[in-house]
């Protein structure tokens, strides 16, 4: 007897056992597979005015076809969805390397303004949980919005958004009156990968589903798995975010503008490195539309999101191109910030025009680099001449808020745990100062870093209408080195091998005889050249701002 009752404990153990290893095999292959016919990835945009329109996307496996939106006041909530009103989708079949489904998109309209509404996406079988939304309010002057900078998972085999979770969970539950959130770029690690797609959107899920992303792309958008040096167009990402088609030409949806109350907000794609082999030159194609833009617009505030930043941080990444296309057309119309992603650090600079500092908000641009939500850190991040702020958020990721209050705008940042890190306050009736830097003696400033002592021993000086630098300190701090022997001169930096003279207007690079714009000179014990000299031997483009007193070199 005492042995049967042994014998059915082990076989209901036993049973147990295998039931618990038959849900995880099914939980898995859930996983697995990814969509389902119960909608995810739901997502909130907008393709029209935010005063009367929502647009809402989702995801499901290709058994589900066709789909609704059914929505209702939020005030008669108790009764949905009894009294709903229906919308229908249009459904696209999205092909991806982890295979096909379909994403689902619907915009909601003629909706009231300032008010609330809930709803739910399905076929009529299988639905969302209930969600809620809220539309613009007319006359709208006050209101806040959460910025992220990029929250990639630092690691293309694995898809960890862990941390990115925690960031825009923890912004959202510290700020439930935002109205909407904005990506700077880099969400994913691999855009073209969507393993990385399937763990970003559970981890923004709550937050994406009841107020707007309003993203700008970023470079990791165009890559293939496998690596970074290949690129195609952002297709999971223009897939995913249905936003306005008001942009430039050939670049809808990845150029597009729109109003919130009194702010006027443009999204531009600085990612002409990796797509001008596809699309060709794409800042000349966004400079017309820019300018038309701006132009065009009459709200108190501009503000203008875009990845790459003209003003970095990184050691020797430079993005010139970009100052050069967009910077002017700024200056133009007086964009107020603009907010950037890519370096990974906070910084904000003092008041720029025309690539020189301001003493004032209503002289300048205000260059914002949000930070990072995600999991990457760069370990070469430095604070620049042109930085009024840097933070270095090595520690954990970070988060932006912005609060405009008529004619004031707020920017504070915060750690991932809701440490302040930055506050600033922008107010165009009061007209912002900023104390900008300058200085008695002429510095040389290469890649935004001011050269001083041990590297400098001369500083900059004007010979015959000529501003000549130290070459030794020039080519030791861009990692190469320099030697003088008997008045000859070897100048070595990378693959390049520079062979001039003291007295010399010309000099024999990698082997080549080059005539040097201007002679060699010794200044004391120290051997000078030329800017224009220096662009010759390494390429190096210079100018000199007359505000600051401050000789720039750049690459």
């Amino acid at each position: 007897m005492q042995s049967n009752k042994k014998n059915k404990l082990v076989f209901w153990l036993l049973s147990l056992i295998l039931l618990l290893s038959v849900l995880c095999n099914v939980s898995a292959v859930a996983q697995t597979i990814g969509a389902s016919a119960v909608p995810d990835h739901i997502t909130l945009t907008w393709t029209q005015s935010p005063l009367t329109t929502q647009t809402i996307t989702w995801r499901t496996d290709l058994t589900v076809k066709n789909g609704i939106v059914q929505y209702a006041k939020y005030s008669d909530k108790a009764s949905f969805p009894c009294n709903a009103l229906s919308v229908k989708e249009t459904a696209t079949e999205f092909d991806t390397n982890t295979g096909n489904f379909y994403i689902h998109s619907a915009t909601l309209t003629c909706l009231a303004s300032g008010t609330a509404y809930v709803y739910r996406v399905g076929d009529g079988v299988n639905w969302s949980d209930v969600h809620t939304f809220s539309t613009e309010a007319n006359n709208t002057n006050k209101f806040s919005f959460l910025i992220f900078g990029d929250s990639q998972s630092g690691d293309q085999a694995n898809p960890n958004y862990a941390p990115w979770q925690t960031t825009i969970q923890n912004a959202y539950k510290a700020n439930p009156d935002a109205k909407f959130f904005v990506n700077v770029g880099d969400p994913v690690e691999i855009g073209q990968d969507y393993n990385h797609w399937e763990n970003w959107f559970p981890a923004a899920k709550g937050v994406i589903d009841t107020i707007p992303d309003m993203p700008a792309q970023g470079n990791h958008e165009t890559y293939l798995p496998g690596g970074y040096s290949t690129s195609v167009k952002p297709i999971y990402w223009e897939a995913q975010f249905k936003l306005p088609a008001n942009g430039a030409e050939g670049l809808l949806g990845q150029t597009y503008s729109y109003d919130y109350g009194n702010v006027h907000i443009v999204v531009l794609d600085s990612q002409e490195a990796e797509e001008a082999p596809i699309n060709g030159d794409i800042l000349a194609a966004q400079e017309t539309w820019l300018d038309n833009d701006l132009k065009n617009t009459d709200k108190t505030w501009k503000i203008v999101f875009f990845h790459k930043t003209p003003y970095y941080n990184k050691a020797t990444r430079t993005n010139e191109d970009i100052k050069a296309a967009f910077c002017p057309i700024f200056d133009k119309y007086h964009v107020d910030i603009v907010f950037n992603g890519h370096d990974h650090d906070v910084s904000r600079t003092y008041p720029i025009n025309n690539d020189t500092f301001v003493s004032s908000i209503s002289q300048g641009t205000v260059y914002y680099t949000v930070g990072r939500s995600g999991n990457k850190s760069y370990p070469d991040l430095s604070s620049k001449i042109w930085d009024a702020f840097f933070y270095d958020p090595q520690d954990q990721p970070n988060y932006i808020t912005a609060s405009v209050d008529g004619n004031t705008l707020t920017i504070n940042a915060f750690k991932q745990d809701g440490t302040p890190i930055d506050h600033y306050v922008m107010d165009k009736c009061a007209n912002t100062k900023a104390a900008i830097p300058t200085f008695s003696n002429t510095r040389m400033v290469i890649y935004g870093n001011m050269l001083q002592q041990p590297y400098v021993l001369v500083d900059p000086q004007q010979i015959d209408g000529k501003w000549y630098v130290s070459a030794q300190a020039f080519v030791q701090y861009i990692g190469g080195s320099a030697s003088i022997s008997n008045d000859q001169i070897t100048l070595v930096r990378g693959t390049t091998t520079v062979l001039t003279a003291v007295n010399s207007t010309c000099a024999t690079i990698n082997g080549v005889n080059t005539p040097l714009p201007d002679k060699v000179l010794m200044n004391g014990s120290n051997y000078t050249v030329s800017a224009d000299d220096l662009k010759a031997m390494f390429g190096f483009s210079w100018r000199y701002d007359s505000t600051s007193n401050l000789l720039y070199f750049t690459k």
